[in-house]
């Protein structure tokens, strides 16, 4: 997510078949949470307090991605694996153990310097997780130079805004990346969100200044999405709600994120993601880069070639279907070629990378790009398209605009 060369020093553009090849990425999705936040509309499970019976639940799920991996690789050409990344749902939920577990799955795929990535949430950080995040090796064997990566839920430094949020939980964020810190994990993200019920730019600033005192080596930060059907939504009453920072507020916001934490040297290399030199996250590069991926685990989304699938979100349904060695309850898209030339061109805006505008032709409209290029928002050079700096905050309007589909600029 590459044709035609860009300037020196900018990043080249993804082909016309840069889905396929041969699999080199694989996401678990961990679908569990002790309780689903007031925002979140991801395929997540509630499990609540620990117990017996969660504890099978947990069992069963390793079980299944060792089934659904080895049912996986054995019918798509995977060769060694660049990244691997935990999501969910709450993967430090299951405990070091079961993480170890899940890991040893895979270390005989990883490359020597492969980036491995597991979400956390502060409540789950004591000093076992700790200890088993800063000594986990990433792959077997000697020559294994990176260490694990760990991605902290965060959200907001302040208690307030999280519980506008929904955020059952409110382990201080500060405490948890500061005991990873001194146990030893050298590769720490945080996850943040703005434009929060009740946020101000006085509160974004102390959120900013918080999160330079600790020093991560990568920050996402979000804006808030307010997904229609959840309990935010329905508390709010949807995205224009008087409880929510006003547009024009929220993009200030943003501006603002990306002028301080440029200022303090991270590099902002994609909406929503900024990073120490060499920290870029390397596994969503993969996705924004459009390369082949496996997703393992209920509600899990692949790519390869022109064919997504999404497991079944019912980790129930997904592991009895692995269990009993039948195919996996999943819905499969069949990506046409105008598809697939949008979605490269929404996801190099994502990282101002260079699209060939020949790939693109049976997706864009041509005559829409000058007066973008106009107004500095997408640059063209040798055959090729990029959006800008400037552009990219605002690069959805952007594609929009460019896209040929009538029915997509709304």
């Amino acid at each position: 997510m590459h044709g035609g060369a860009g300037r020196p020093g900018e990043p080249a553009a993804p082909a016309a078949d840069a889905f396929e090849g041969p699999v080199r990425h694989a996401y678990i999705h961990v679908p569990f949470c002790r309780a689903k936040c007031d925002y979140c509309d991801f395929a997540s499970t509630a499990v609540g307090v620990a117990g017996a019976e969660t504890a099978r639940l947990f069992d069963r799920f390793v079980a299944g991605v060792a089934a659904e991996w080895e049912r996986e690789r054995a019918a798509h050409v995977v060769r060694r694996l660049h990244t691997l990344y935990l999501g969910g749902g709450t993967p430090s939920l299951l405990g070091p153990d079961r993480l170890e577990r899940l890991l040893e799955l895979f270390r005989p795929s990883l490359t020597p310097h492969a980036e491995v990535t597991v979400e956390a949430n502060p409540e789950d950080v004591d000093d076992a997780f700790a200890v088993w995040a800063a000594a986990a090796p990433v792959a077997g064997g000697a020559g294994a130079a990176r260490g694990l990566r760990v991605s902290l839920g965060v959200q907001s430094f302040a208690p307030g805004l999280r519980a506008a949020l929904g955020r059952r939980s409110q382990a201080d964020p500060v405490v948890a990346f500061r005991r990873l810190r001194d146990a030893g994990v050298g590769n720490l993200s945080v996850d943040l969100i703005h434009g929060m019920p009740g946020q101000t730019p006085e509160a974004l600033g102390e959120d900013i200044a918080a999160v330079l005192d600790l020093g991560p080596e990568h920050i996402s930060w979000y804006e808030l999405g307010v997904a229609p059907g959840t309990p935010l939504a329905r508390r709010l009453g949807g995205e224009s709600s008087p409880g929510l920072p006003a547009a024009e507020t929220r993009a200030t916001m943003y501006r603002g994120i990306v002028r301080r934490l440029s200022r303090a040297g991270y590099d902002w290399y994609e909406v929503s993601s900024f990073s120490r030199p060499g920290r870029r996250a390397r596994h969503n590069l993969a996705y924004w880069r459009a390369r082949p991926y496996l997703g393992l685990g209920p509600g899990a989304v692949s790519t390869v070639g022109a064919r997504r699938w999404t497991n079944t979100a019912d980790p129930t349904a997904w592991a009895s279907a692995l269990g009993a060695e039948a195919p996996s309850p999943r819905a499969v898209e069949h990506l046409d070629a105008p598809t697939r030339a949008r979605e490269r061109l929404l996801l190099a805006a994502r990282c101002g990378e260079r699209v060939s505008l020949a790939d693109l032709a049976v997706a864009v409209d041509l005559e829409a790009i000058p007066p973008l290029a106009a107004a500095g928002l997408v640059s063209v050079h040798g055959g090729t398209l990029s959006v800008t700096r400037k552009g990219r905050h605002v690069a959805n309007e952007v594609c929009v605009r460019l896209f040929r589909s009538v029915h997509l600029r709304g």
